[in-house]
């Protein structure tokens, strides 16, 4: 699916991460100093925030949204749309994103949507609210989009126990002056890619006596997918919107880890490899929120970023479903916030 909407503009972005922080060389005893020490190396990870357990994505995404409020000076009456995603919602059911609309005191004209999708969510929660926008039914549409990744996983397999941090995003998108560029691809054919099976009705009731955080993940399909269609669909934005790869300001990429940011850089031939930063040394990848983080944490770190320079901006991330895309933007005039604990 390719698309461009027209008159829709990205206002404000600020991301929340749990106080909490699991170091990584915490986990020498569990596999061993040598397994740890290369882990680290390969993933360029070395800590993650860790939500406690009574802390749920939901209440990162409230503190998110409440601060974005704040920093913006945004009347709540104005928000008539929100879209959450997540792959770890407060209840089965009722939706997460009525629950909030509710916790932030909105009104009750607004729309609320909970879609469940991980780390290519926040790609899909951008062109959910933008459609609601163009389309006419909203104005202000509020993308939450986070997990509590720490929840789900399984703690003996150091591939997900050394990889995932927590985290959740608040995003405003508005009617007003601006283009967004969409490409974006699913293939259920390979759903079984990353599954956790003891969270729905497939295997009901077999699952009731497992735990949780049972759940699996094929590492190499995962990463071939990857590293096989994250250039495809930054070349096929690229093309739709008539840009040239070299003259980007910033690629906002899904921070996996080192090794696919590295491989996604070498794969475009960028001139400026700067401009597609990795930058989750202190988070872990985190799902939905690895591209709003290195938006909103990167300019702060590193010397000389001046984000009102990023006129040409693309975003790409990919998946659990398979799915993956991308979407070119202009954020020069985006207000774009420090993480917030």
């Amino acid at each position: 699916m390719q698309c461009i909407l027209n008159d829709i503009k990205i206002r404000g972005i600020i991301t929340c991460l749990p106080k909490d922080v699991k170091e990584m060389t915490d986990y020498i005893s569990v596999y061993g100093e040598k397994e740890v020490t290369d882990t680290i190396a390969s993933s360029g990870i070395e800590r993650v925030h860790v939500a406690k357990q009574n802390e749920t994505t939901s209440d990162l995404c409230l503190r998110a949204a409440e601060a974005l409020f704040e920093n913006e000076g945004i009347d709540k009456s104005t928000i008539d749309g929100i879209v959450f995603v997540s792959l770890t919602p407060d209840y089965a059911f009722p939706a997460t994103s009525v629950v909030l609309q509710g916790r932030l005191g909105l009104s009750k004209d607004v729309v609320a949507f909970d879609t469940a999708y991980g780390c290519s969510g926040y790609i899909y929660g951008l062109l959910q609210a933008a459609t609601l926008i163009g389309s006419g039914v909203c104005k202000n549409v509020l993308l939450l989009a986070g997990d509590t990744n720490s929840k789900l996983l399984d703690q003996t397999r150091k591939s997900m126990a050394m990889v995932f941090g927590d985290a959740a995003s608040a995003t405003l998108i508005c009617k007003g002056e601006g283009i967004l560029g969409f490409d974006l691809h699913t293939n259920g054919y390979a759903y079984e890619t990353v599954i956790n099976k003891n969270t729905g009705f497939r295997m009901w009731p077999y699952n009731l006596d497992k735990k949780f955080n049972d759940q699996e993940m094929k590492d190499d399909d995962v990463f071939s997918i990857i590293v096989s269609q994250g250039p495809r669909t930054i070349k096929a934005v690229l093309e739709l919107m008539g840009w040239e790869k070299d003259d980007v300001d910033f690629y906002g990429l899904h921070q996996a880890t080192k090794i696919t940011i590295d491989f996604m850089r070498k794969k475009l031939r960028l001139v400026h490899p700067e401009r597609a930063p990795f930058d989750i040394v202190n988070y872990g990848n985190t799902g939905p929120t690895t591209v709003p983080l290195v938006l909103t944490d990167f300019p702060y770190r590193a010397s000389g970023i001046d984000t009102s320079k990023w006129k040409k901006v693309v975003l790409a991330a990919y998946g659990v479903g398979m799915s993956w895309g991308s979407v070119a933007c202009d954020l020069s005039k985006t207000h774009i916030y420090k993480p917030i604990n």
